[in-house]
């Protein structure tokens, strides 16, 4: 390439600033995290909602390492060694508070901290009231505000829920994702608007020769970065010498991947927009809301955009939600066995119905299984997406009927590259969700011993990460 005289030192942090959502762009990230030496860490919070049947979840015998799998847990037996089953976690809140129990499980599960009301409204003494936020700033968004080895993807983070009734509204029981006090992030539900927002511009479907064409622009931008770090290198103080090299070696190796075979070239190719299957038509004549109709498609559909958004290093911290803690979806008229005619809040309180408790959970078992099933399917650095991602599974209370916060139903997954003990069954002793959420950031390299409200905190779980 041909270098002019407007031309400035480009370093490789701006250089893919620049390049942002182009196609180019989206190809090169990976590139130069794997020219890195290492595949960059994602962070994956899921919520199912309304509780869960505790005899059908947690195993009841054998020890931490030879447990048999409970019925709600079966969807995931071929997943076993990489799961950790957290037991012993109470849900940070006080049982007595006013308001909408499942929001306050949601938000205290998320923030550690007390809902407040929403500035401006009253409850009017509504012990169910609705009219609650967060008080504080969640998990996932401190980590991302926190540690830099999260940050700098075109999309700080996803938010996407399979229910569209939680993504407008009042946040209480519905948004996971808050930005700080009363900063709700609603989820998304309409998978064309995040499929556009993360790959429209980023990721066309791309002929041979157009990709061709790409591959030949970046190289030529590649050898011009070279040779402007080259020129730099007799000018810069001697104390810079080593993070200069740095950049030089990754360029290089990225040289070296886009010089390479056919079949290394055609790795390029591998990150593409994911293939959504069409959503179901509402038939007018039939007695199913809409949600109902596409909530599985609308779910698969969902957690292949964040898989991909991962695998092409769009985001790196994402928060999903199958519906809200107080759903209405009827599984009824989902699920072909299903004979409790309830939606699925109105089921978690009746408190005698543990087998449609437990079919309940063992279906959003199914839908994760084949997410976290295709994570571990995807090469990426030198394992799988799976092991460079951290994915937490939770209810926001344990049992629907009566809103417990003992024993909270929570499943871990992947985290090889932090550690995480998979293939076990831990005894956290009651010990709060916030102690769960230390022993995470601290593992991602945020050194953490208190998050959210210090009452709230018993100390740093042990064992979870090696």
């Amino acid at each position: 390439m041909k270098r002019h005289d407007s031309f400035q030192y480009i370093p490789r942090r701006t250089l893919l600033a620049g390049m942002g959502t182009t196609a180019a762009g989206v190809m090169l990230r990976p590139l130069f995290a794997a020219a890195a030496g290492a595949s960059p860490t994602r962070l994956l919070v899921v919520h199912r909602p309304c509780g869960t049947f505790l005899d059908a979840f947690f195993p009841s015998g054998g020890d931490d390492t030879t447990f048999t799998l409970p019925s709600i847990l079966q969807p995931f037996a071929a997943l076993k060694d990489d799961m950790v089953i957290v037991d012993g976690v109470t849900c940070p809140r006080d049982p007595g508070w006013p308001g909408d129990k499942h929001g306050a499980g949601m938000m205290t599960m998320m923030t550690g901290r007390r809902p407040i009301e929403i500035p401006g409204t009253s409850s009017g003494g509504d012990p169910n009231a609705k009219n609650q936020t967060a008080a504080g700033v969640s998990f996932d968004q401190l980590m991302l505000q926190k540690s830099a080895a999260l940050q700098g993807t075109s999309t700080p983070s996803i938010q996407a829920t399979a229910y569209r009734p939680s993504s407008v509204g009042l946040p209480v029981f519905k948004v996971m994702s808050y930005t700080g006090q009363n900063q709700p992030l609603f989820g998304e539900s309409r998978q064309a608007i995040l499929f556009d927002g993360l790959f429209g511009t980023a990721m066309p479907n791309l002929s041979p020769e157009r990709a061709a064409t790409l591959r030949a622009r970046e190289k030529g931008v590649l050898d011009f970065v070279n040779q402007d770090l080259t020129r730099l290198r007799g000018t810069v103080p001697k104390s810079q010498l080593p993070k200069l090299d740095a950049h030089l070696a990754g360029i290089q190796a990225l040289q070296t991947r886009l010089n390479a075979s056919a079949a290394s070239r055609g790795a390029l190719s591998t990150c593409r927009p994911p293939m959504l299957a069409a959503l179901p038509t509402q038939n007018q004549t039939d007695d199913l809301t809409v949600d109902e109709v596409q909530h599985q498609t609308l779910s698969r559909n969902l957690m292949a955009i964040i898989l991909t958004a991962f695998q092409c290093d769009l985001t790196r911290v994402a928060t999903f939600s199958f519906s809200a803690g107080n759903s209405l979806i009827r599984l009824s008229k989902i699920l072909p066995n299903f004979t409790n005619p309830a939606g699925h809040h109105d089921i978690s309180h009746q408190a005698d119905q543990h087998a449609a408790h437990a079919q309940a959970d063992t279906f959003y078992s199914q839908l994760l299984a084949e997410m976290i099933q295709n994570m571990k399917n995807t090469p990426d650095g030198d394992g799988s997406l799976l092991d460079h991602t951290l994915v937490v599974y939770f209810n926001e209370c344990a049992i629907g009927a009566n809103h417990t916060i003992e024993n909270m139903p929570i499943l871990m997954f992947g985290g090889k590259n932090l550690k995480l003990q998979t293939g076990r069954h831990l005894w956290f002793g009651g010990k709060y969700m916030t102690d769960v959420w230390t022993a995470i950031g601290s593992a991602m390299g945020v050194p953490m011993t208190t998050f959210g409200d210090p009452a709230f905190n018993k100390g740093t779980v042990s064992g979870l990460f090696a």
